[in-house]
């Protein structure tokens, strides 16, 4: 009965969004309300001490929205002084095939952003990013969100299987590498699954080598970084973005002339600007110099995250993200005088505010009912009833536990810190390895980071369709149930067969 009962702010969440399309501003105090009286009546931890951690959680949710502000007055300041025309034109050379763009932002580019800063930049910036290229917001939002899967496992520099690690007494280089042997394989899929289920089965018409050469470029980088180059290994999604970054998007330049449907070219008539106005924009602001601004951010996040301590970074204003946001918000300064905006800051500022407004009672009361769900147990007994049932199925339920950690928490290491002791407990009972499947938790939590409903407010702010964030919530629900079956399998065939005990 406690199960059932402890599953249900979460059933709240995913029936409320995906199942009814109420918005988050709806859904996050009824759920958070449950988890509070749950957790007092049921599980009886003294109200205080949920009414604190529910404040906190309020305070780590402003936290979030100030780096979703700070995106946001970026995205304005762009669009607004026509750099995102700019930018357009200058990548339809590259590639005028939306199925592709989307491909390079959401995985290489994606990968390079979270492992640069983690904390939700990959989708803060490159949904925005697509958004001003013409792209549909909702297609946008999922693109991103479930692009920002794969190195999730390793976060901002390393820190989610660092740290991740550490609080289950365990070294995180080997844990690092076997979390890459299973995201070799999943890179594999991931293009797969973007193109299906954010376009649509039809969409891979004329594309299946360009989605092999993906996966299996970012596969092998990534799997190289995670198992041979072990003094930066938790640079994984770091360099391997960088460097994947440059590859496809140097295949793409060479790929360009490559015949497509006219539904997915930049250039179709709804979407595209005329050729008089693209040139006229074009002499005012060059390609490069609109670049720029995306460019110097992509410089600040590595040079800041790597010169200084992890401790110093989290203690900033008080949590991770916050770091993250003065970063993207002193971009967007430096970003309105490259681009002869300066003058309109403030404005863009105060327009970004008006917007961000409403994410910030869903987002401060999601992470109200986690604490609150953490620190009554709900959390811990839907875990510890998983593992009972399962036994030998254990392996694939660590996927699953992972992806409902990271699910209630908002982040893979919240549910790595949470759970990986637990698992070290079971696998000794259970007399297996214990690095599949602690690589299976680090690999669900990655993927539930698609579906986590503080990512899906905070992408769905920052590219301002607030409200619908249950049809994101629709596109990327199948593909992390995917996911899961897929890596579950992984962990079973890894813990039994490859490198058992």
């Amino acid at each position: 009965m406690n199960f059932l009962l402890a599953l249900l702010p979460i059933a709240i969440i995913i029936v409320g969004m995906a199942g009814l399309n109420y918005s988050s501003k709806v859904v996050a105090p009824v759920s958070w309300i449950v988890a509070l009286f749950l957790g007092f009546l049921v599980f009886k931890s003294p109200v205080e001490a949920l009414l604190l951690t529910s404040w906190n959680g309020f305070l780590d949710g402003i936290r979030i929205v100030w780096l979703i502000f700070a995106a946001f007055t970026l995205l304005i300041i762009m669009v607004d002084s026509k750099a995102m025309d700019s930018i357009k034109q200058g990548l339809s050379h590259v590639t005028r095939d939306k199925r592709l763009m989307v491909l390079f932002l959401a995985i290489p580019f994606g990968t390079f952003l979270e492992g640069a800063a983690g904390a939700g930049a990959p989708a803060a910036l490159a949904a925005p990013f697509l958004v001003g290229l013409g792209m549909d917001p909702v297609i946008a939002a999922a693109a991103c969100l479930i692009g920002n899967s794969c190195p999730v496992c390793w976060g901002g520099a390393g820190v989610t299987t660092v740290v991740g690690s550490g609080a289950a007494g365990l070294d995180f280089v080997p844990v690092s590498a076997m979390t890459g042997r299973f995201m070799a394989l999943g890179y594999l899929l991931l293009p797969v699954l973007i193109i299906g289920f954010v376009f649509g089965k039809k969409a891979f018409k004329g594309i299946w080598k360009d989605i092999v050469v993906m996966g299996l470029m970012m596969g092998s980088i990534n799997f190289t970084m995670s198992n041979f180059l072990i003094s930066v290994t938790e640079l994984t999604s770091l360099i391997g973005g960088m460097t994947g970054t440059f590859l496809f998007g140097a295949y793409l330049w060479f790929r360009k002339d490559a015949a497509m449907p006219e539904e997915y070219r930049f250039n179709s008539q709804n979407e595209s600007l005329s050729e008089e106005t693209s040139e006229e924009r074009s002499s005012q602001l060059s390609f490069i110099r609109s670049l720029l601004p995306y460019l110097i951010l992509s410089a600040l996040l590595v040079v800041v995250r790597l010169s200084f301590p992890l401790k110093t970074l989290v203690s900033f204003g008080g949590g991770y993200t916050v770091w993250v946001g003065t970063v993207i918000l002193a971009s967007a300064f430096v970003a309105s005088f490259i681009l002869g905006y300066s003058q309109f800051f403030v404005s863009s500022a105060v327009k970004a505010f008006k917007r961000v407004i409403p994410a910030l009672v869903a987002m401060g009361l999601l992470l109200a009912m986690v604490n609150c769900m953490k620190l009554s147990g709900q959390i811990s007994t839907l875990a510890v009833t998983f593992a009972t049932i399962a036994r030998f199925f254990y392996p694939a339920v660590a996927v699953l536990i992972g992806q409902i950690g990271s699910f209630v928490t908002g982040t893979n290491l919240g549910s790595n810190l949470m759970f990986n002791p637990l698992h070290v407990e079971a696998v000794k009972n259970l007399s297996i390895n214990v690095l599949p499947v602690v690589a299976a938790q680090n690999t669900g939590g990655a993927i539930g980071n698609m579906i986590c409903p503080n990512n899906v407010v905070a992408v769905c702010a920052c590219v301002a369709i607030l409200g619908r964030e249950g049809e994101v919530m629709r596109k990327t629900l199948i593909p992390s149930f995917c996911f899961f079956l897929f890596f579950g399998s992984l962990a079973m065939f890894y813990t039994y067969v490859i490198f058992p005990a």
